[in-house]
Order: structure tokens, then C-alpha cells, then sequence
């Protein structure tokens, strides 16, 4: 069993502080804890992964709210034309964002440094910092404690991740959901994650990284589909990049990462409830998105770019260089270069074949076309 208090009490110890910075993540991590302790089933490991994630994020809140009171200054900082990737999962996003991280005047969440952002990255040590060689100690351990994963998601020290690192630190954050079975918790984040103004929170991280280093924010998480509204009140001159695939594909594909991230936390793994959870994950985001795109776009007109997984696969340029010429940046030729040379250096399938059906999660066609009818219609896509 898990226990708030215990936990509260370690990071405290671990860190020597003891200011959080107000109580908003108390009823998040409550309802988080409690859905770990009587959904999720965990094994052995699976309850030290829990405490080991939910330490991270209490850890790193103290340093965090601790380097402020001496930093006030991080929150001038201005954060402009970040570029948003907000397509569903397993659309190209990762592969999307892992190229334009090759462009050295593009900021993105570099795992070490999103890990552990305290004190911030600086500009003359990004490439030598001592987080970095520490963080690859953790990522070789990777394949050993989630057998697959390597296969199925791109992972790197000084390779960029997703934003739901810096959610997890107000505990607004789907990787838990990811990685376990509590649907409490995960119906509750759904619906209060915009709700809660966790981007405040995240835009206050995004100006701690940049404070010593600064560039241009290139984000990514499937997630952001639910908070479209925040991206825009807290970055309203955000470039939002819709990635878009197939549906049936990305449905079983998803499917088969989520029972990577969660057979080792639990020896109760059923293939049913993970396609029932993933899909009523793409549910949400889904109709969330799509209504928020239809009423916020003509209110920020040249800021929405959609792009497609089959034709990005066969030829990422256009899409690249629509994003640059969005943004109002050019794609300089040593970026392109770089950005070539990293796609040379990862063909599809170099860490190992994702394998994955449909029917193994108990999904029918019909309830993917269902879901996915109009979706298909208004992008114009096939269903396969």
C-alpha cells in the first residue's frame, strides 16, 4: 500500500525542503494514490515504480518552488511561438519531434534536463552536463525493467519526451494511466486537467529550462489534445501541429505500448480492459480536441498545421518546412543536414518489429469506426 504521508515525508528528507508550493496537488496525488492502492493490482515492482515516479515529481516540485524564491526572475521570462504536437498516439509524433530536435536553435524537453531541471540547463554545458551521463545510466535500465519498450518508443538521454514529465509534478499527468489500470484517476484527469490551470504550471517549468538557455520550444505530448484551450490562454501564439494516421492502426498500436508499459507493475494484465481503457482515452481526447480546434482556430487563424503519418513516412519535408514557414523561421541548412543524417541513422524497425492486432484487445472494427467516423471524414483519411 501506498502512503501520502510516507511519501511526503521522503521527498522532504531527500531534498532537505519542505515548501511545495501550495496545496493544488494534494487532491491530484490523493486521488492518484488511491487508485493505485484499489485499481491498479500492483506487483512488487509495480509499487516501487509508483513510489519511485511519485518521488520524482515531489522531489522536483521542492527544488523547483525552492529555486524560484531565490530566482524570482525565471517568471519574466517570455516563451515565444512554441510549436505544440498534438496528434493522438502512435500518429508520428515522436519520430516528428525527434527531427526537428536536430535543429540546435530548437528547444526541446531533453529527458535529463526535463528530469531534473534544477538548476536549469546552461547554454555553454548542454552537451557536457553531469545530469546527462546519470540519466544514461537510468535509460540502460530501461529494457531490462520493461521488456519491449525499446521497440515501441524512441528513448535517449539528450533525446527529447514528452510534457507529461512536467505535469507530473502537480500530478496531472497521464503517464500514471499510462502505466497502470486506474480508471478513477484517469476519468477524473480527463475531465479536470484543463480545469485544475495545470499549464500554468507548465509554462512556469518551460521558463526555468529556458532561463540559461534559451530557443524555440518544440513540444510534444498526445495529451495536449485535451488542453488545446490552456495551450492557447497561457501561449496564444502557439503553432499547433495535428498529426493524423489511420485509425485502425493507431488503435492496435497503442494498445500493444500500453501493455509494454504496464505487464511489469502488474501480474494481472487483461488485454480487454486495455483496449477498453485506450479507447475510452482516445474517446475523450478526441471529440475534446476537435470541438476545441472547430471554436478556437478562426481566433487564431495561420496558427493550426495538419500532418499526415503515411505521407510523413515517405517524405518528411514538406511537413518540416511547412512548420518553419509557419512559425515565421527559416530551416537553415545545417539543421536539415542534421535532421537527415538522424533519419539516415533510424529507419523503422531498427530497435525491433511493434507487432499488434486489433482483435488481441477485444476491440471490434465497428467501435473503431464509430469512434473515428467523422474524424476520418473531416481529414480526409482512410480507416486502415
Amino acid at each position: 500500500m501506498l502512503e501520502i504521508e510516507q511519501l511526503l515525508q521522503a521527498a522532504r528528507e531527500q531534498t532537505g525542503l519542505s515548501d511545495f508550493g501550495g496545496d493544488d496537488f494534494r487532491e491530484p496525488l490523493d486521488r492518484l494514490v488511491n487508485a493505485l492502492n484499489t485499481e491498479a493490482r500492483l506487483n512488487d515492482f509495480g509499487v516501487l515504480r509508483a513510489q519511485m515516479t511519485i518521488n520524482a515529481g515531489l522531489a522536483t516540485r521542492l527544488a523547483i518552488v525552492d529555486y524560484l524564491k531565490s530566482h524570482p526572475e525565471v517568471r519574466d521570462e517570455q516563451v515565444i511561438k512554441p510549436v505544440f504536437i498534438v496528434g493522438l498516439p502512435r500518429t508520428g509524433t515522436t519520430a516528428l519531434h525527434h527531427m526537428l530536435n536536430q535543429d540546435n536553435g530548437n528547444r526541446t524537453l531533453r529527458l535529463w534536463a526535463a528530469q531534473n531541471p534544477v538548476p536549469p540547463p546552461e547554454a555553454a554545458s548542454y552537451t557536457s552536463d553531469p545530469r546527462i551521463a546519470k540519466q544514461r545510466e537510468g535509460v540502460a535500465l530501461t529494457e531490462a525493467f520493461l521488456p519491449g519498450f525499446m521497440a515501441t518508443h524512441l528513448l535517449g538521454a539528450e533525446e527529447p519526451d514528452e510534457c507529461y514529465m512536467l505535469l507530473n509534478r502537480n500530478f496531472m499527468s497521464v503517464e500514471y494511466s499510462a502505466m497502470f489500470h486506474i480508471p478513477s484517476y484517469a476519468n477524473w484527469l480527463y475531465a479536470n486537467l484543463c480545469a485544475r490551470d495545470s499549464y500554468a504550471w507548465h509554462k512556469l517549468q518551460l521558463q526555468l529550462l529556458q532561463s540559461r538557455h534559451p530557443g524555440r520550444w518544440v513540444l510534444k505530448a498526445p495529451f495536449h489534445q485535451l488542453g488545446l484551450a490552456e495551450i492557447l490562454k497561457y501561449y496564444p501564439d502557439a503553432i499547433i501541429v495535428q498529426t493524423h494516421r489511420a485509425p485502425m492502426s493507431l488503435v492496435a498500436s497503442g494498445c500493444s505500448f500500453s501493455e509494454v508499459l504496464r505487464k511489469s507493475g502488474s501480474d494481472h494484465i487483461d488485454r480487454a480492459e486495455i483496449g477498453r481503457d485506450w479507447m475510452d482515452m482516445l474517446r475523450i481526447y478526441t471529440h475534446t480536441f476537435e470541438a476545441d480546434r472547430a471554436r478556437l482556430e478562426p481566433r487564431h487563424p495561420g496558427q493550426f498545421l495538419d500532418l499526415y503519418h503515411d505521407e510523413f513516412v515517405a517524405d518528411p519535408w514538406p511537413g518540416i518546412e511547412a512548420i518553419y514557414l509557419q512559425r515565421g523561421t527559416p530551416l537553415g541548412a545545417t539543421a536539415r543536414a542534421a535532421m537527415a543524417d538522424w533519419l539516415a541513422a533510424h529507419p523503422r524497425g531498427k530497435h525491433g518489429k511493434h507487432e499488434y492486432r486489433l482483435e488481441d484487445y477485444d476491440i471490434s472494427r465497428a467501435q473503431v469506426e464509430a469512434l473515428f467516423g467523422d474524424y476520418v471524414k473531416r481529414y480526409n483519411l482512410d480507416m486502415d
